[in-house]
């Protein structure tokens, strides 16, 4: 084997894994913004409580 030999087995092995790696980095890149975005939304809101004000007579 040649050094171009080499270097192409190289290159298509790094092409291979970059190719394989896309998916997974958009698959599991939305489902965390999903889960972002959603826990978000649905943090409760502080309730105000109000004291009942009594009038006498």
């Amino acid at each position: 084997m040649t050094i171009n030999d080499v270097s192409l087995l190289g290159k298509k092995i790094l092409v291979g894994i970059i190719v394989t790696l896309i998916p997974f980095i958009i698959i599991f890149g939305g489902l965390w913004l999903g889960r972002k975005l959603l826990e978000q939304g649905s943090k409760p809101k502080q309730a105000l409580i109000i004291k009942p004000q009594i009038y006498r007579l």
